[in-house]
């Protein structure tokens, strides 16, 4: 068995610092890891430029797919652990961490992450963000916005509409949520690369708990 970690890309850009952090303790764990990269700002400007070109919409989610290995092969050599492009349905996890990226258009990383922990048997996902965890609202719209210490999955899909939209009520897929309630995979929404260590030490963690009640 091993943790899953989706690692949003804007996560890898923004907070260089934090994703060596992260790595570094990783390796100190006593657990194996498998890291699902997004493509971040890398994929938005590429999708952008391959869009110019009239490119059909499957083949603009291949583009952001592509950027998501390109993150992981770098992030892979940057920190030497192993690189696979497996089917995550189909994934083995034999090294102490591997990373990977996307797989198939309309998947975002985070299906992937859910596709992985079935096939990894993890019953953890740890979702990687620039944001502290879920909210009730988006902050970017309102001031008096609550931060949600735990929440479950169907609520989470109400605050996100059932709808793949940008913004911070938009924290986890709603259908990587699905397979994760249908598995009992819980989800931890964070910025707090220590709440990984506190979680899997069955301490109190900072971010937000996704999971069935």
């Amino acid at each position: 068995m091993a943790a899953v970690i989706s690692l949003g890309g804007s996560f890898i850009f923004d907070k260089k610092k934090d994703t060596s952090l992260l790595f570094n303790e990783l390796k100190k764990i006593n657990e194996k890891f498998l890291v699902i990269t997004g493509g971040g700002p890398i994929a938005r400007d590429y999708i952008n430029f391959a869009r110019e070109f009239n490119l059909t919409e499957k083949d603009l989610h291949t583009v952001g797919i592509k950027c998501t290995h390109i993150n992981a092969w770098v992030m892979s050599k940057t920190f030497k652990t192993d690189y696979t492009d497996e089917d995550p349905r189909k994934i083995k996890i034999n090294k102490k961490i591997t990373l990977t990226g996307g797989f198939l258009p309309g998947w975002t990383t985070d299906t992937c992450a859910a596709y992985a922990a079935v096939s990894t048997r993890s019953k953890i996902i740890f979702n990687m963000s620039k944001e502290f965890g879920v909210y009730d609202k988006d902050p970017r719209k309102f001031d008096n916005v609550k931060l949600l210490k735990e929440i479950s999955f169907d609520k989470l899909y109400t605050l996100t509409k059932g709808k793949r939209v940008p913004g911070m009520n938009f924290i986890f897929d709603p259908l990587a949520a699905k397979i994760c309630k249908k598995n009992g995979i819980e989800v931890i929404v964070t910025s707090d690369i220590e709440d990984i260590k506190r979680y899997l030490e069955n301490k109190k963690i900072n971010g937000t708990v996704i999971k069935d009640h």
